[in-house]
């Protein structure tokens, strides 16, 4: 901080680190986020009414042949290690109206190739790897003086990104599936709407929310190859009682729904639901923003359409119960 003589209120920063991410925490996966190696960047720079982040991160990921797709074959298929950049530019909390302030986000990632992974695509022996964007805008409104909000954003992307949106069980926007790139990436494009929040009902009742709406046209899909179209919606709502500072009690409610269409126009249901009971050990009131927090909870989950993932609990049961206790810790 105040090494730029241009922008001496800025964050400046070279290595591994990279911009915040956005995350959907009721359903654990990002809005936005890279994973980065090392990169450069500039952060929280005055720019009129609102802040300018810059980046530039480099990524590995492991691009497969195409004896991937084979059965017999799969993950001991032939892979080149390649070297992607993204550049990504954010204009942040700029002021709409009272209490509500609009993010802009734009993410562009590409490959550096070498000479022989040149040779490999045009020779059609690896998967190709195509450039990818993502656009994001993020309405954020603060509902109250205890700090409920609910954050409002719509996000488009192409090729691998697609792709990540269509996953049934996560919908983190990366390039690849984890660090492995794969499939042949149509050029289509895939939207989302995202809801999520809290809000305080009452003076001891808070409920957080999150509500998701993908789409998208002619991506490849993870699980029903190139050309698919999909269509999913995500949702979840936690009202919970609170006792004090430090103890709560609540319910969780989610459902999810996805249908995905592949090349031969032949349709794939995934759909279930999950209810939980749990008490909380707390720091502070707030379900999104305050840690650390310590969950003790019964959970049922269902399986209405399993036709994407195909995927079954123990004894080939469609339904599980589970008790437990987990820790979540902020740093």
């Amino acid at each position: 901080n105040g090494f730029l003589p241009f922008a001496p209120e800025a964050d400046f920063w070279v290595g591994k680190h990279v911009l915040p991410v956005y995350e959907i925490q009721m359903l654990d996966w990002k809005s936005d986020r890279v994973y980065a190696g090392a990169g450069v960047g500039i952060e929280n720079m005055n720019a009129g009414p609102g802040k300018l982040d810059l980046a530039l991160t480099r990524e590995d990921v492991n691009v497969y042949s195409r004896e991937y797709a084979d059965p017999n074959i799969g993950r001991d298929a032939d892979k080149t290690k390649m070297n992607t950049n993204t550049m990504e530019i954010r204009y942040k909390n700029l002021p709409l109206w009272d209490d509500g302030a609009l993010t802009l986000i734009g993410k562009y990632v590409m490959a550096n190739k070498s000479d022989g992974q040149k040779h490999n695509e045009s020779s059609n022996e690896y998967f190709k790897m195509k450039d990818s964007y993502l656009a994001t805008a993020i309405v954020k409104q603060k509902l109250d003086s205890r700090g409920g909000f609910n954050e409002f954003t719509l996000q488009s992307a192409n090729n691998s990104i697609a792709s990540g949106f269509a996953r049934y069980d996560d919908g983190n926007p990366s390039i690849g599936q984890g660090e492995n790139y794969y499939g042949d990436h149509t050029g289509g494009n895939a939207f989302r709407v995202i809801s999520q929040g809290e809000m305080y009902l009452h003076d001891n009742v808070i409920m957080a929310n999150a509500l998701v709406y993908s789409w998208g046209n002619d991506i490849y899909s993870y699980e029903t190859g190139a050309h698919s179209d999909f269509e999913s919606i995500r949702t979840v709502i936690r009202p919970a009682y609170i006792w004090d500072n430090y103890n709560q009690t609540g319910v969780e409610l989610g459902w999810f729904t996805q249908k995905n269409t592949n090349q031969a126009g032949v349709n794939f249901r995934e759909s279930g639901y999950k209810t939980t009971l749990y008490h909380a050990l707390k720091v502070d009131t707030s379900i999104l923003n305050s840690r650390p927090e310590i969950r003790f909870y019964g959970t049922y989950l269902n399986i209405l359409d399993n036709e994407i993932s195909t995927y079954k609990f123990a004894d080939n049961k469609k339904n599980q119960f589970t008790v437990g206790v987990q820790a979540e810790v902020w740093w």
